[in-house]
């Protein structure tokens, strides 16, 4: 018998043993015989691979690599290598997402329509680069003056969110009252039902009222969109000479649609915590870029120059790192602590108390990093934790499946989220 990833399954196969969902109730006996009905279902219960018996590995391999121009697969292999310079690609999940990139990357080669905002090409492995740095400050930050006069004194999420947040937790609020404090912003409201109603949703029937949104998305869910539509509002002043905000938003978005797949198929109900908390995991270097642009231009200098990891380079100089900054931000903002700790940990999810929600934002920025989608400042896919993997529980054969579902639904997201229209 084999583990075969759900959509490598076809009629007629035969279940080698009893088939279970994540949270352990039965779905299907060993011995039955899979219908296209079955699989259908499967998908829609959220179930990413099954034992399969008379199927042995090397009959299922995918041979998608063996099938392309060897001389694309050398070239595009070269181009990733670069970006897992920092990775142990040995390790079954961090060796089949390099193989799933190289596939894609090999793909773009060969494709009229490459992705647009692609950033494998600027991390070839290589010598390191030669340009001349900006002058090394003379000091280092002091982190405790540099909260106090920056982040304390942030502006706060608009009023709308704590009246939301108000609404929300008196016990007689209806789905109508939520709507009818929502309402209120226009701009917000109309770009809240275009998202609902896209495919990154798929609901049967048009969403046309807020109220009718809350109701069918959720409460906390919709607070959670809200907030990750307006902070992106809240950052359009960030010098375009150190970052590209449209690149930095794909990056940020990728990496929330990845979280967001992945907890769904972890069994996490509010999975637009995942999507914020990916959303927002960066938005410490907005803060970086903003208030301490000389540091900031000379830790990116430095970073490409010796390619080494963006984030290992900022404790080196500035003796903190964005993700700090960041958690500090979202708990003056008074945003939920999961995701709070998800921004503060999620290069280091074992340190935070609650580890699941930091340990799939590693992941899922790991992943937006290693295809490529837009860039926040860093070049390289970070070093898998492989504590975080365990606490995630899930099977290698999420990669390849998140990986296509949040390629369909990016750019759409991003259209959404940062498009200037009401």
């Amino acid at each position: 018998m084999c583990l075969i990833k759900i959509n490598k399954i076809e009629p007629g196969m035969m279940l080698a043993e009893n088939l279970k969902d994540r949270n352990g109730r039965f779905l299907l006996p060993s011995g039955a015989s899979l219908t296209a009905r079955h699989i259908k279902m499967l998908k829609m219960w959220g179930v990413i691979e099954a034992n399969i018996e008379g199927i042995i590995a090397e009959d299922v391999e995918d041979n998608a690599i063996s099938e392309m121009d060897p001389a694309t697969i050398e070239m595009a292999e070269k181009m990733v290598r670069g970006c897992f310079r920092h990775s142990n690609t040995d390790h079954p999940v961090t060796r089949e997402l390099f193989r799933l990139c190289i596939l894609q990357k090999a793909r773009e080669m060969q494709s009229d329509h490459p992705r647009e905002n692609a950033e494998f090409d600027d991390r070839s492995e290589g010598d390191a680069e030669t340009n001349e740095m900006p002058e090394l400050m003379s000091t280092k930050i002091d982190f405790n003056k540099f909260i106090q006069r920056h982040i304390l004194k942030l502006p706060t999420l608009p009023m709308i969110f704590s009246k939301i947040n108000e609404t929300i937790v008196k016990p007689n609020s209806s789905a109508n009252d939520i709507g009818r404090v929502i309402s209120k912003d226009t701009s917000l409201s109309a770009r809240l039902l275009r998202i609902v109603n896209s495919a990154f949703y798929g609901f049967p029937s048009k969403i046309d009222s807020i109220s009718r949104a809350v109701t069918i998305v959720g409460t906390r869910q919709l607070s959670s969109l809200a907030s990750g539509v307006t902070v992106i509002n809240m950052f359009k002043d960030v010098p375009s000479d150190i970052v590209d905000m449209k690149s930095f938003w794909k990056h940020s978005i990728a990496c929330g649609v990845n979280a967001r797949i992945i907890a769904s198929y972890q069994g996490i109900q509010n999975t637009e915590r995942l999507f914020l908390s990916g959303l927002l995991h960066d938005i410490g270097r907005l803060i970086l870029y903003t208030y301490a642009p000389d540091h900031a231009t000379y830790v990116l200098a430095k970073a490409k120059r010796t390619n080494i990891m963006l984030n290992r380079v900022e404790y080196e100089d500035l003796d903190f790192d964005h993700a700090k900054i960041g958690g500090l931000l979202l708990k003056k903002w008074k945003l939920p602590v999961l995701i709070e700790q998800a921004v503060t940990y999620h290069h280091s999810p074992q340190k935070s108390q609650y580890p699941l929600e930091p340990s799939i934002v590693h992941l899922a920025d790991i992943m937006a990093n290693a295809t490529g989608i837009g860039s926040s400042g860093e070049r390289f896919v970070s070093p898998l934790d492989l504590d975080a993997w365990e606490c995630i529980g899930l099977s290698t054969n999420i990669l390849d499946l998140t990986i296509k579902q949040a390629d369909q639904h990016i750019e759409e997201i991003f259209k959404f989220f940062c498009s200037d229209e009401n």
